[in-house]
């Protein structure tokens, strides 16, 4: 018996393995895969979407069947086109593929069908419509009709906000025509993949795949802990941060600034080597496999993604960003019962007004005896403009002294709760006001210290609070400055002279830039003895300072699954899994029943939610990695079971697994997935892993010459199969270990501490403590 296997990916690889053990192999891939060349009789480098190409191979090599792996041929219809020449194909006809290939067809045809296992969705092909349907939504799923390769998919609320779902969903509809809007689902998913002949759906066990490339499914956005991160009550170190607290993020293709609620937040004790970045305008402490925004020094190219031990060179680093805010209309002056007269009715100061009464208030003034001063020499160039400024508001304002006067008990009660000098503030309204009211605000403090700075923007105040404030507003406007403070102990007033005892003062000295270079001498590698810091946000870029210098650096598919031996998941229940395969059970009936007769794989990725389990959506073909913990766990002969597929004789008895835990880790290259390395060489010693009871399957690798050679996405997969979880999990770890070149894996992959804290995710969603 003569097989074809289309596909040359770890899940091909695992695919020929089960093949070979009763049928001759020809194999179609697109680089030579070392595990699937050993395999193969023959093979035809070319790409498995050349319908023709791999028509033309099939009946050359005299195929009996053939078995398709990934999705893209199945789109391009090279099922049809191969039993259209005698060849029978376990892998979906292009119709029956729309199940996955078209996300709009799937989820009408299960609404139209009474399939009710699926989130809501809309759909609209007018980018206003969509627009306005998303700014009613807090969170809500955006995603293109077609295949993603899985980066289509926009989660509004979680990786992108508001605004930024919006520029897409228009974007989709401008180039397919049409957007499609899901609700955004909460829970846990898992993966139930099925053999299917027609109507007959057999199951296989259930998996839960780790997407995320870091441990703890977080990113390597590791900062020593006297670091701090900007949120929206101001800047705090990562200790102080909480799981609803609004932390600065970056958008790196918009440069955009904005607040999100973080995903994870990590604080942990560390020792061991730290890379230092340090000069006069940067100060960071990070851990080695820290993800930095760098680009270089003498390249006009993009911004990229490298960790911070291979940082090497003269190079840039980003500072700030764009800032877009909300502006109100107007502030209220709220009413007041006057001790000394009749109760002050509330009044209304347009907002641009305001912003620059406030800036010369925090910057010269104070409140006393129920009035407001606000300092300034008579002799100053800003005298007639802050003047003006101050008689567009609606109350007496008088001149004596070297000071402005304005008497409102009102006002001044108003003005009382942003502190006495060392404790004044900026109000968040002013903070996250549009970019045009923050310089208003920031032009007119400066007004307000006179002539001292000659003209330069400098700020000084003898509050820190507000001197972190100001950072946060330059930020905003695309501008960085350094916070100092002043050493003197004594101090002459510019105004009468005199000397006086020095309080501290903070003060920043604005720079026109939006990042900083880095040289070789500013790096150096030094020992650490503490605690380390992160959050894990949609973006993978946040906005932190050390010792008052700022920076906009890292944090951060699947990495490894696991299954259990009961062939259920730790946290969904038999009739749970019962619930999500009658879903599919009835779709394959549906589908049947208007004509489309369904052969091959169907994997279907569900979300386990309060409601129950919940469709994410439904692929043609096996999963990656999941199928790397099914198939090793069959029993019986897949040639056989793939010839029931094709003659529609398949049953449950033709799919017996043994009852076996497994756990897959992948080894995948150092930069990954942003900027992964190409064509370094790795090695795997496979007698290893085997004599340790493991397993490879070979991914994004070629051989040349016989060596491994890295090709830039996930490069080696590693099974550990055993009686438990955990011991599945150990034989994985150590198998994985002998694994050498520049890669990295996630260790946390089927461990107790990540299994129970899936568990306790799901009890909480559940509400069962």
């Amino acid at each position: 018996m003569k097989a074809l296997l289309v596909g040359g990916g770890a899940r091909e690889h695992a695919i020929a393995k089960r093949l070979g053990e009763s049928s001759e192999i020809a194999a179609v891939m697109k680089h030579k895969n070392p595990g699937i060349a050993r395999i193969a009789k023959s093979f035809l480098l070319e790409s498995e979407t050349n319908v023709e190409k791999v028509v033309e191979f099939a009946l050359k090599e005299k195929a009996d069947f053939a078995v398709v792996g990934p999705e893209a041929p199945l789109e391009k219809g090279l099922a049809d086109a191969l039993e259209a020449k005698g060849i029978p194909c376990v892998g979906a006809s292009q119709k029956a593929s729309l199940l996955e290939t078209n996300k709009l067809f799937c989820r009408q045809f299960m609404r139209d069908n009474g399939i009710e296992c699926g989130p809501d969705f809309f759909v609209f092909d007018d980018a206003k419509e969509a627009a306005g349907f998303l700014k009613g939504m807090e969170k809500a799923v955006v995603k293109p009709l077609g295949l993603t390769g899985g980066k289509g998919v926009k989660v509004m609320g979680e990786q992108v906000s508001k605004q930024e779902a919006l520029d897409y969903a228009a974007m989709l509809v401008k180039k397919d025509g049409m957007v499609l809007v899901e609700e955004c689902l909460e829970g846990e998913e898992f993966s139930l993949q099925a053999f299917v002949s027609g109507e007959s759906v057999v199951e296989m066990p259930l998996v839960q795949d780790h997407k995320r490339a870091f441990e703890n499914d977080k990113g390597p956005n590791c900062y020593s802990e006297d670091t701090e991160i900007l949120t929206e009550s101001g800047w705090k170190t990562f200790d102080k941060i909480g799981k609803e607290t609004k932390v600065a993020i970056y958008q790196p293709r918009f440069r955009r600034i904005r607040f999100e609620k973080p995903k994870e937040v990590y604080w942990k004790k560390y020792t061991g080597e730290m890379v230092s970045l340090k000069h006069r305008e940067i100060d960071l402490l990070v851990t080695p496999n820290h993800r930095m925004l760098i680009k270089p020094r003498r390249s006009v190219g993009k911004f990229r993604v490298i960790e911070a031990k291979d940082l090497k060179g003269e190079f840039f680093i980003p500072q700030t960003g764009v800032w877009i805010g909300t502006t109100k209309k107007n502030i209220i002056i709220p009413k007041l019962r006057n001790k000394y007269g009749p109760r002050k009715k509330s009044i209304k100061i347009p907002f641009e007004t305001w912003a620059e009464v406030l800036g010369l208030f925090l910057s010269e003034g104070y409140t006393a005896r129920d009035r407001v001063y606000i300092c300034q020499s008579k002799t100053s160039k800003h005298y007639n403009d802050m003047k003006k400024v101050l008689e567009k508001l609606p109350f007496k304002v008088t001149y004596r002294k070297d000071r402005f006067r304005i008497n409102s008990v009102q006002l001044a009660s108003f003005l009382k709760c942003f502190g006495r000098a060392r404790e004044k503030f900026i109000p968040d309204y002013i903070k996250n006001a549009k970019r045009n009211i923050i310089e208003i605000f920031l032009q007119t403090f400066l007004k307000g210290d006179g002539n001292i700075h000659r003209g330069q923007m400098r700020f000084c105040s003898s509050s820190k609070k507000m001197i972190d404030d100001i950072q946060e507003l330059l930020l905003k406007t695309g501008r960085v400055g350094i916070i100092t403070r002043d050493k003197r102990t004594t101090m002459l007033s510019p105004i009468n002279h005199k000397t006086y005892v020095a309080r501290p003062m903070y003060a920043i000295e604005v720079k026109k830039r939006n990042k900083t270079s880095i040289r070789k001498n500013h790096i150096r590698t030094v020992e650490y003895n503490g605690f380390i810091g992160c959050v894990t946000v949609s973006t993978g870029f946040v906005i932190i300072r050390r010792n008052n210098r700022v920076a906009i650096c890292g944090n951060t598919g699947g990495m490894g699954s696991y299954s259990d031996a009961n062939h259920l998941l730790p946290f969904v229940s038999l009739e749970e899994k019962n619930q999500a395969l009658e879903a599919m059970a009835q779709t394959m009936r549906a589908l049947k029943k208007s004509g489309v007769e369904y052969k091959g794989v169907l994997y279907g990725q569900f979300m386990l939610t309060r409601k129950g389990p919940k469709l994410v959506e439904y692929n043609a073909r096996f999963a990656d990695p999941e199928s790397m913990n099914v198939l090793p766990l069959l029993q019986s002969d897949f040639t056989e079971l793939c010839w029931k597929i094709i003659d529609g004789t398949l049953s449950q008895k033709h799919a017996v697994f043994e009852s076996k835990a497994t756990v897959v880790k992948y080894a995948v290259p150092e930069g990954y997935p942003d900027n992964p390395l190409k064509g370094v060489e790795i090695t795997v010693d496979e007698s290893k892993i085997n004599s340790l009871g493991g397993e490879v399957f070979y991914a994004s690798v070629s051989e040349e010459n016989a060596r491994l050679l890295l090709g830039g996405s996930r490069a080696v997969a590693v099974l550990g199969k055993g009686d438990s979880i955990g011991e599945a999990e150990g034989i994985a770890q150590k198998a994985i270990e002998t694994v050498k070149g520049k890669i990295f894996y996630r260790k946390d992959i089927g461990t107790k501490e990540l299994v129970e804290k899936r568990i306790a995710h799901m009890r909480a969603i559940k509400g069962t403590g």
